[in-house]
Formats: C-alpha cells, sequence, structure tokens
C-alpha cells in the first residue's frame, strides 16, 4: 500500500530510513538509532505507524473504530517527531504518516522505497523469549532493504562506542550479499568489520545420537574458505579494517557473546520460496539475546 510509485530499481532522493513507530520504548529506541544513522548518512527519515486492521473487530463482536487507532498512531509519531527535532533534526528531512494494515506488510511494502528500515524488539523474559523474532524475521525476510532490529532494554543508548561491527557467514562462499552490505557499513562507519563463522559440534554414533563433538577437519576446512573470502575482501576494500574469526560452539551461544563486544550484529535471511518468511531458531535466539542491534540483509 505504498503512498508513492517509483520507478523498478528507483529509490527517492535523497534515500529514506523507514521507521516503525507505535509508541513503545523499543520503537523510540529504533527512531535514536535511524537519527545516528541519517546524521552520519545525510538520509531522511521516514516514521509510520501502522494501525493493524486484524485488531479492528474484537472475538466478541465488538467493531473497533479505526480513527481512534489512528489518532494513537498519531501521537506516537508526534513524540518520535518531537524526540528528532529535539536532537536537532531539520523537520523537512522527516515525514510521517499513519497507514492501515498489518505492520510487518506494510512495512515490507514500503521498504521498496527506502534503504533501510529500522524497527524495535520488545523486551521480554522466559517462555516469552521463544516467540521473539517471528515479526522481526518475517520482515527481513520480505523487506526489500536490509531490517535492524534493536531493542530499548539491551541498547538503551547510542551505538558505536565498540567500532566494530561483524557479519556472521554460515558458507563462508555463500554469503556475498551480507558481506557486502557490512563491508559499507563498516566504511561508512569507519570502523572494523569482523567477519566470524561459528563451526558447530557435529554429532557423533549411530544414527548421530551420541554426544557432539568438534572435528579438526571441519574446523580447517572452515577456516580455508574464511581466509580466501577475506583474501578477495581485503582486495576490493583496502580501506576497511577486516578481520576473520572461527568459533567453535554452539551458533546461538557464540554469537550472541559476540554482541557484546560489537556496535552491530549482521546477518543473512534466506527467505522461504513460497511463503517469503524465514523463521530460523538460530536466528529467532540470536534476536531475543542479542546485547547489540542485529541487521537482517536478504
Amino acid at each position: 500500500m505504498s503512498t508513492e510509485e517509483f520507478a523498478e530499481g528507483q529509490k527517492p532522493s535523497p534515500p529514506r530510513i523507514l521507521v516503525g513507530v507505535d509508541g513503545s520504548d523499543d520503537a523510540m529506541r529504533a527512531v535514536m538509532y535511524a537519527l545516528g544513522t541519517a546524521e552520519r548518512t545525510g538520509y531522511d527519515i521516514w516514521l509510520v505507524h501502522a494501525v493493524d486492521d486484524g485488531v479492528l473487530t474484537s472475538g466478541w463482536g465488538v467493531v473497533y473504530d479505526p480513527t481512534i487507532l489512528s489518532s494513537v498512531g498519531e501521537e506516537a509519531l508526534a513524540v518520535a517527531k518531537l524526540f528528532l527535532s529535539d536532537n536537532g533534526f531539520p523537520a523537512e528531512r522527516v515525514r510521517s504518516e499513519v497507514l492501515m494494515g498489518h505492520p510487518t506488510a506494510v512495512l515490507a511494502d514500503l521498504s521498496e522505497s527506502a534503504v533501510l528500515c529500522v524497527v524495535g524488539r520488545r523486551a521480554a523474559g522466559g517462555l516469552d523469549r521463544m516467540f521473539i523474532g517471528s515479526t522481526s524475521l518475517s520482515l527481513g525476510g520480505s523487506a526489500h532493504c536490509p531490517v535492524v532490529v534493536i531493542s530499548a532494554a539491551s541498547t538503551p543508548g547510542r551505538t558505536g562506542a565498540h567500532k566494530r561491527i561483524a557479519v556472521a557467514v554460515t558458507a563462508p562462499d555463500k554469503a556475498k550479499h551480507q558481506v557486502e552490505w557490512a563491508l559499507q557499513e563498516a566504511r561508512e562507519r569507519k570502523c572494523a568489520l569482523v567477519v566470524a563463522h561459528v563451526v558447530a559440534p557435529v554429532p557423533t554414533g549411530i544414527f548421530a545420537a551420541f554426544k557432539a563433538v568438534q572435528t579438526p577437519e571441519t574446523t580447517a576446512k572452515a577456516r580455508a574458505a574464511l581466509g580466501t573470502m577475506l583474501d578477495e575482501v581485503r582486495k576490493d576494500y583496502p580501506d576497511v579494517e577486516v578481520e576473520g574469526e572461527i568459533l567453535e560452539g554452539v551458533p546461538i551461544e557464540k554469537l550472541v557473546d559476540e554482541t557484546g563486544t560489537i556496535d552491530l550484529l549482521v546477518l543473512g535471511v534466506h527467505p522461504h520460496p513460497v511463503t517469503g518468511m524465514s523463521f530460523g531458531g538460530p536466528l529467532r535466539g540470536i534476536l531475543a539475546h542479542s546485547l547489540c542491534p542485529v541487521c537482517l540483509v536478504r
């Protein structure tokens, strides 16, 4: 339901950062992240609140007035715009609108006219963590641009103190797009890039039922493949400090540990060929526990 039409492959000028706003602390953290990116890049900011038309009719047959829900959205946008104004961001570089539709579908559609989408990730504990990430992964798998997911609880202030970002690759020879995006981001931020590959334990025994162990052969093969990739990367991006890391262990644990020492973790999302959505368990686990923003790149 995009409100503007652009030629195929064309983006508006100047480029826009699309931000999902719902009035929550996490959404405001997304606005703060977008502000930092816009200040650094010169991009405009596009604030959008989606009124979920799926909740207009309750299970009790009560029909909610969409104008009331829209007014709530306008209030949330007003708070976000005031925050940007108080931080010196020019009002003429901010666009805001309330649209009807499921938030994921609305943002995915509008992302065709954006260079980056930023959304908040609500904080949770216990069993709730099992379900975190479904919306973000769905958006990451359907958006036309990279999607940054950030939490007010784990990342309350501005990012950038570590001067390092990381991109995780599952197969060094099949991660060209997310590595390319991470390289450009590192160049733009003038920071180092860590290319990380996790070698997971391999189950052994009959029917792989026994304990999982590390195999030196697997680690050596991964190290060689990563080394080949880094040689190409350093040749194409001589101005970016690039380092490689081979991590051994459970991918979720190792990458979550990594998020404590970096400013951004870049992950590849591989959409389902039919539904367009990706609900990978490791990705969801990382989103639930990450200590830094996570960028999902298709």
